[in-house]
């Protein structure tokens, strides 16, 4: 089998690469443009299977891997070794250490695995990892591991033939392609990062070498215009929030198989063809590995915000300079070096090392916290903004579990009471802990679904399939508790009401029109649910957000690290954001006997809400506060939000009226 030149496969892989860029700099139009990665594991999949077995058994599995090392590693090296030491003047010291783990990791192929563990609700947003792009080169490393061996393999059982490597391709692709629909049900993201459920795509683009050329004219121009109408309505149709790689892959690969199937010339063809799309193509890699931390590293820059127009197309510019240069310097040198197979491995396993160990050093060192001045250190990573010491631990066995527990103590308060939410919930602890302390209360922390959802109102969440069942679950579990112990006077909920209301929300009698109002429904139902003579019951709002991360600005400002922001919100943006929830539980509230606590009120006077209280920059992310302020700080939010005299007890009030008669 004879390996000629395909120039259209590297105008395929152009239009790959642009889709990517086009979606990840937010051009309108490309909300599918992810998929350009699907053409490119296809194209991987034809390329190295056609090398393989154009070949044949003169090429050895060192000679093989000697020269992926050479294609792959060079020009991923050295961006990555660029982007540690961008990483030194843009980088909180949590985001160097994260940007020398996932460096690490990268270096060893094992990129995606890395980011499938360390992508999360509480982990830094995924679209300010600069490295996060490398996920899919470690699906292709991990895949070079086996193929080459399973195609070696396949040729012997049949001495030569076909028949033993088509069967081997498609066995492989229909296994990992139900893997994909499984386990985009089940688990999403493991679906999105896994080798397993991403193997078809690369075993279909391995399945074009042994299909039959197509001879004729016209079917030829059929399959090209149908594959590249699938690639068009992929880019321009699919979103991110779709399930992904399952049954909407299909879309992007068909259409990559159809225009790389081997065939007779088409115009198709001879357009991609054409010199500015094989020249994108040939530095296609370069591009790819470059315009992601350019991109990220600019948003650092600016505080986490996307570019405008005119700086995504200077970003873009300069995106495709240092493609060129790495292509021209650095690709193109190590793709024609004459080492022997062993000795390129070998440099290319202590290059990557150097890097590996480099990267993991800067994770040990903590990211090099000495960089930025001491008054940042309480903000120096997204974990030790979240960190905060449970006064004490307590069994509620009607929930069969310990929880975090605060306030007064739960064995000797006069008032027991429960905080139950989301992650708003977990930054509003700090708070009731001093409040507590004060009126002799004492709550624990409810850690489960927003109280809204579980019963009539349920929130579809793609990215956790069971979702449904789980708040469906927590919420009996916390109503069976109250229903059982009286002593729980106080009941607190707390969720990021509005933000809620901008999901998926749908209720069981069908209605989804008015989110606001089935947050409002839910939260009725429960009260009627759980409320009892003596139990305080409130509802706190949501404590308003920056909407962009604002932490590094403030914990920066004095340093030399580069930041082009500013630590003020827009509040006008907030208040009108805020206002219809705010409106829907404060008459929620007033119906039903229930305390109602807006933060909006006493954080943003004057309609400016506040960033700083006594000295303190109080956020740790775009919508959470700080976990690690200071308790002086802490109880003047609960003052500023109006927190005292909302938990203030029975005995409190008496006390104060005693000392006002007296």
């Amino acid at each position: 089998m004879k390996f000629d030149y395909r120039p259209d496969v590297d105008g395929l892989r152009a239009i790959a690469v642009i889709a990517v860029i086009l979606f990840h700099f937010g051009v309108p139009g490309f909300p599918g443009g992810f998929v350009g990665v699907d053409i490119f594991f296809v194209i991987s999949g034809y390329l190295i299977t056609r090398l393989l077995t154009a070949e044949g058994s003169q090429l050895s599995l060192v000679e093989f891997y000697g020269r992926r090392v050479r294609r792959i590693l060079p020009a991923m090296l050295v961006m990555m070794g660029v982007s540690l030491a961008a990483g030194w003047f843009f980088l909180l010291p949590g985001d160097y250490a994260s940007l020398g783990r996932s460096a690490a990791f990268a270096a060893a192929g094992l990129g995606n695995y890395y980011f499938l563990w360390n992508t999360g609700y509480f982990d830094r947003e995924a679209t300010l990892l600069p490295l996060l792009h490398l996920w899919s080169l470690g699906v292709e490393e991990q895949f070079y591991l086996v193929w080459p061996a399973l195609l070696m393999a396949a040729s012997r059982i049949s001495r030569g033939g076909r028949s033993s490597s088509v069967v081997v391709i498609c066995l492989v692709a229909l296994i990992s392609f139900s893997i994909a629909l499984h386990l985009v049900a089940v688990d999403p993201k493991q679906a999105f990062y896994g080798p397993f459920s991403r193997a078809w795509e690369l075993a279909l683009g391995g399945l074009v070498v042994f299909m039959p050329a197509v001879g004729r004219r016209g079917i030829s121009e059929a399959f090209g215009l149908v594959g590249f109408c699938l690639i068009v309505a992929s880019t321009v149709w699919l979103s991110s929030s779709q399930p992904f790689p399952g049954a909407y892959a299909l879309l992007p690969v068909a259409g990559a198989v159809l225009l790389i199937w081997p065939r007779s010339q088409t115009i198709l063809g001879a357009a991609l063809s054409s010199r500015p799309l094989r020249m994108t193509g040939k530095v296609s890699y370069s591009l790819y590995l470059w315009h992601w931390p350019i991109l990220v590293f600019f948003r650092h820059y600016a505080g986490g915000s996307t570019p405008t127009a005119g700086e995504a197309s200077v970003l873009i510019a300069t995106t495709w300079l240092a493609a060129y240069l790495s292509w021209r310097v650095v690709e193109e040198p190590a793709r024609h070096l004459r080492l022997l197979p062993l000795r390129t491995i070998a440099a290319g396993a202590v290059a990557a090392s150097v890097v590996g160990f480099g990267g993991n050093a800067i994770f040990e060192a903590g990211g090099i916290a000495s960089r930025i001045p001491k008054e940042g250190a309480a903000m120096r990573s997204l974990d030790v903004m979240w960190d905060w010491q449970c006064p004490q631990v307590v069994r509620i066995d009607e929930l069969g579990s310990t929880f975090c527990a605060f306030g007064a103590r739960w064995d000797k308060a006069r008032h027991r009471g429960i905080l139950w939410g989301d992650s708003h919930a977990e930054h509003m602890a700090p708070l009731l802990d001093v409040v507590g302390q004060q009126e002799d209360t004492s709550f624990f922390l409810y850690r489960a679904c927003p109280a809204a959802l579980g019963k009539e109102v349920h929130r579809n969440n793609p990215e956790e399939p069971a979702y449904k069942e789980s708040c469906a679950s927590s919420r009996k579990a916390a109503v069976a508790l109250l229903g059982r112990r009286s002593d729980i006077d106080a009941v607190v909920l707390a969720s990021a009401w509005t933000n809620l209301a901008n999901t998926d929300l749908v209720a069981d009698d069908g209605r989804h029109a008015d989110k606001v109002r089935l947050v409002r429904d839910g939260l009725q139902s429960l009260v009627e649910e759980i409320s009892i003579p003596e139990r305080r019951i409130g509802i706190m709002g949501q404590v308003p957000g920056p909407g962009l991360d604002l932490t590094s600005c403030a914990a920066l400002r004095e340093s030399k690290i580069l930041r082009r922001c500013s630590t003020d919100m827009d509040s006008e943006r907030i208040l009108q954001a805020w206002s219809p929830m705010v409106t829907a539980l404060g008459s929620l509230a007033a119906e039903n006997g229930v305390f109602f606590v807006d933060p909006l009120k006493g954080m943003c006077p004057n309609r400016h809400c506040a960033t700083y209280v006594n000295g303190e920059f109080i956020y740790r992310d775009g919508s959470h506060m700080r976990r690690n302020l200071k308790p002086e700080t802490d109880a003047a939010i609960a003052r500023m939000m109006g927190l005292y005299p909302a938990l203030a007890t029975g005995d409190t009030q008496s006390r104060l009226s005693t000392a006002a008669s007296d």
